[in-house]
């Protein structure tokens, strides 16, 4: 089964790109992820988040259109981000795949949280906001 939610973005596919690929910095503005830890330099990270840690085993990417991310241990096969122009926007895709069809409307509403807190924070950058005074939090309740 696969879940996908899109949202228009104010910004360039290269700032979304760069911002979805910095794993370091996605506990920041991504609502459910609270670390990421490298385990295996360059090539896997666990994710620890309020759904369950998620070992990622694989990352498959092309610089500045998608990025697909394979799991071991995991409800989810893969999840993945697509990055498109659109006019002035930029058309973004969150997906996931996965087997267990129980576990469809969860995985709908974590992407639609998710998708709204990558927006939520990219507005915040561009309208001048410094990274480290992003409140997750404050800015999902306002959504």
């Amino acid at each position: 089964m696969r879940v996908e939610k899109k949202i228009e973005i104010n910004s360039t596919t290269k700032k979304l790109y760069d911002i979805v690929m910095d794993g370091q910095n996605a506990p920041r503005w991504n609502p459910v992820l609270t670390n990421v830890i490298e385990k295996e330099e360059g090539k896997k990270f666990l994710l620890k988040s309020d759904v369950g840690d998620i070992l990622i085993v694989d990352t498959e990417s092309v610089e500045n259109e998608h990025v697909t991310w394979r799991m071991e241990n995991s409800d989810m096969n893969s999840i993945g981000y697509i990055v498109e122009p659109k006019g002035d926007l930029t058309e973004v895709t969150i997906w996931t795949e996965f087997e267990n069809k129980k576990l469809r409307k969860g995985y709908e509403k974590v992407a639609d949280l998710v998708i709204k807190g990558l927006k939520n924070y990219v507005d915040f950058l561009e309208e001048g906001g410094d990274p480290e005074d992003f409140d997750k939090k404050q800015l999902m309740v306002s959504s």
